[in-house]
């Protein structure tokens, strides 16, 4: 029974590293491109009097998995957007359980706004539309969106189990701490 309670945890390290990684690399990327995106675009336009014909649609997109790609790995790293006023005074087993209740809560927001986005996905597919400059599919450019939307509710209902299962404070499924930094 252990080495299948070893093995279940190497296979969630590995998971886990692949995705901080992936999403790690995604956003890095998709700023660098954006920054690269729009420097070209200003030396054409004063340079050469032309805009890049694309670069609007292309920031759209990027801002759209720059957002969504960054919540999750925000989640992931505690490095949300906290609101502690209350939570900071609080002793540390009514943070505890503050942290579960609110773990688990804006985890079913989380899915249920994954649900949604795949919902206006499967909504807006069918109707062909694409983007003009670039000619992709306007669905194509928000596939990231449940995907990210539902790890971050994955993310947060670690965070939860975490803090049921053990004695010390978790902030998110990887770091522990009383307090936030």
């Amino acid at each position: 029974m252990n080495s299948k309670k070893h093995f279940i945890s190497q296979f969630y390290q590995a998971i886990y590293y692949f995705i901080n990684k992936t999403e790690a690399f995604l956003l890095v990327m998709s700023v660098l491109l954006m920054a690269t995106n729009n420097i070209a675009n200003v030396i054409g336009r004063v340079v050469f009097q032309e805009s890049l014909f694309f670069s609007e649609e292309l920031n759209s997109i990027l801002i759209i998995l720059i957002t969504f790609a960054g919540s999750s790995y925000a989640s992931r790293h505690a490095r949300h957007i906290k609101m502690t006023a209350l939570f900071d005074l609080m002793p540390t087993v009514y943070k505890k359980i503050m942290m579960i209740i609110i773990s688990l809560l804006t985890a079913v927001i989380m899915w249920m706004m994954c649900y949604f986005s795949i919902e206006y996905i499967g909504w807006i597919a069918p109707k062909g539309k694409i983007l003009p400059a670039m000619q992709i599919p306007v669905y194509v450019t928000y596939l990231w969106v449940p995907m990210s939307l539902f790890l971050t509710g994955l993310e947060y209902l670690l965070t939860a189990i975490k803090n049921m299962k053990h004695p010390v404070l978790y902030l998110s499924s990887s770091i522990k701490g009383d307090i936030y930094d």
